[in-house]
């Protein structure tokens, strides 16, 4: 599938609380919206989601007081693949109510997943799974079976990797190199077949690690410029196109509580107008931490009204190409 044009999208995560009636409402005002490829309501914790499943596996991964850790040396296997319920309780729903929905699939990362993994003693991330290669690669294999399952029937994938701004900067602080990460996702990517793929990664993008992601064979790069505007730097028009690569660009805060106006969304945008024929706007990152003076009500309402101020914006965008 070769994507043409401008689309929204979301990153996942919203504050409110997993229950089935709050999945039925995220999904409806998603769609409501007219978000193009709206993220199935992720409603736990990205990490959680995934490794409570392997846990339950008895696949080396135990959990304690709330804390990953690995009872051994290596992580099994032999699992089912990790993750997928509310991908799957979405799918359903929607086909039970004969609603036609590109949904994106979030599938959090193997290196992310890896740093909620403590290995040993000592400081994070150096006590965790994620500095050691061997055991990023089991998790990566375990992954690529969920996305491989999710592709399906997912219009779109994204895989999350919210830990890679943390730990790449000039240098990778661990044994390991960027051969291996460009490795690790383009084996992801294999396993996810023809519909579009790409990866996230909020917070600060240093120029190694968008080169490291520009190598990679995903089809989009998603990313925050709206609370860091200085990732704009490392991503210039021409490294995208040579990359053969869409950009996914984060245009509202996911964080702050204050609505952008329609306007406001509109001149970011219009800061990418030399970046291709296709875009696809979205939220910085998830709003899961987007909680107003201790109500998760509040922040979902808030995040629904910055979406749909998005929607519009992009809709002048297009109007304006």
């Amino acid at each position: 599938m070769k994507l043409r044009g401008f689309y929204t999208s979301t990153i996942g995560s919203f504050p409110i609380d997993d229950s089935e009636s709050n999945r039925e409402r995220c999904l409806k005002d998603l769609i409501k919206l007219g978000i193009d490829f709206p993220v199935y309501p992720q409603l736990t914790d990205m990490g959680k989601q995934f490794l409570d499943d392997l846990v339950k596996q008895n696949c080396g991964i135990t959990v304690k007081s709330g804390r990953y850790a690995l009872s051994g040396r290596e992580i099994g296997l032999s699992v089912q693949p990790p993750g997928l319920e509310p991908f799957q309780w979405t799918m359903k729903y929607l086909k039970e109510k004969d609603l036609k929905v590109n949904v994106k699939a979030a599938i959090t990362g193997p290196f992310t997943l890896a740093s909620y993994i403590e290995i040993g003693l000592g400081t994070a991330p150096f006590n965790t799974a994620i500095s050691n290669i061997k055991l990023i690669d089991y998790l990566a294999h375990i992954i690529s079976e969920s996305c491989s399952v999710a592709s399906k029937e997912a219009s779109m994938i994204s895989i999350d990797e919210p830990i890679l701004s943390v730990i790449v900067g000039k240098k990778i602080p661990f044994k390991y190199g960027e051969e291996d990460i460009i490795r690790i996702f383009n084996a992801l990517r294999e396993k996810c077949g023809e519909i579009p793929v790409g990866i996230h990664v909020c917070g600060k993008i240093s120029p190694k690690l968008a080169g490291i992601l520009l190598k990679t064979n995903m089809d989009f790069l998603s990313h925050e410029f709206h609370d860091t505007p200085e990732n704009l730097e490392v991503f210039s028009p021409k490294y995208l196109k040579e990359g053969e690569k869409i950009l996914s660009v984060g245009c509202i805060s996911s964080k702050n509580p204050y609505v952008e106006s329609t306007q406001e969304i509109l001149d970011l945008m219009n800061k990418f107008r030399s970046y291709g024929d296709c875009l696809i706007f979205t939220p910085d990152c998830g709003f899961r931490n987007l909680i107003i003076k201790g109500s998760k009500e509040k922040g979902y309402e808030v995040a629904i009204r910055k979406l749909r101020n998005m929607v519009e914006a992009t809709m002048k965008f297009k109007e304006i190409a």
